[in-house]
C-alpha cells in the first residue's frame, strides 16, 4: 500500500532521484523531454512552499509531483491565471507502478477541489504526444499549444478539479 505526504526539504535528493530515474527511462525512448537530472532550484522552492508530495510504498519514493496554485505565466494568459486553478508538474512514476500516475493526477483533482480550485491544469512537453494522448485519455481536454523558442513545454491541458475516489486510488490507497 503507498502513501502520499509532502515533500520536506531533506527529502529533495529523494524527489530529484524520481524524476531523474524516470527522465532515464523517457531518454532511452528516445525522448529528450526533461534534462538528466534537475536542478536544486527547480524544485525546492515548491518543497519550501509545500506544494511539493511525494508517493511512498514502504520506504521507497515511487511518485512525485507538485501541485501549485501558481501557473506558468509563460503559458497561461493572465485572464487564465486569474481562474481558480491549481497547476501540476513534475509528476514523475517509478517503474513497475502502472496506474499510479493516473492515481496521482486524480489525487491532486481532489486536492484543487478541496483547496476550491475549480479546474486543474498542466502544460505537457510539445513534441511528446504519446504524453499528450495520455492527458486526453485521464479526462484532460487539450486548450492550446504555446510555441516559444526558449521552452519546449507548452501544451496545455485542463480538466475540473474533482474530489472523487477513483478505482486508481483505490488501486495505491492514495484516497486522502
Amino acid at each position: 500500500m503507498t502513501s502520499i505526504r509532502r515533500a520536506e526539504p531533506a527529502d529533495l535528493d529523494i524527489f530529484l532521484d524520481v524524476l531523474a530515474a524516470a527522465t532515464a527511462r523517457l531518454h532511452a525512448r528516445g525522448i529528450q523531454q526533461w534534462p538528466d537530472r534537475f536542478a536544486t532550484a527547480k524544485v525546492l522552492p515548491d518543497i519550501e512552499s509545500g506544494n511539493a508530495y511525494i508517493v511512498w510504498d514502504g520506504q521507497d519514493a515511487v511518485a512525485t509531483t507538485i501541485l501549485s496554485p501558481n501557473g506558468d505565466r509563460d503559458f497561461w494568459t493572465s485572464e487564465e491565471l486569474a481562474d481558480s486553478a491549481y497547476y501540476v508538474s513534475k509528476i514523475a512514476t517509478a517503474s513497475g507502478y502502472g496506474g499510479l500516475g493516473s492515481a496521482v493526477l486524480d489525487w491532486c483533482g481532489g486536492q484543487a477541489a478541496r483547496l476550491g480550485g475549480r479546474l486543474l491544469r498542466l502544460d505537457a512537453w510539445r513534441t511528446n504526444f504519446d504524453l499528450q494522448k495520455y492527458y486526453l485519455s485521464q479526462g484532460f481536454h487539450h486548450v492550446r499549444t504555446v510555441e516559444l523558442g526558449h521552452r519546449n513545454s507548452g501544451a496545455l491541458f485542463e480538466r475540473p478539479a474533482r474530489d472523487v475516489v477513483t478505482g486508481a486510488m483505490l488501486k495505491y490507497g492514495l484516497t486522502s
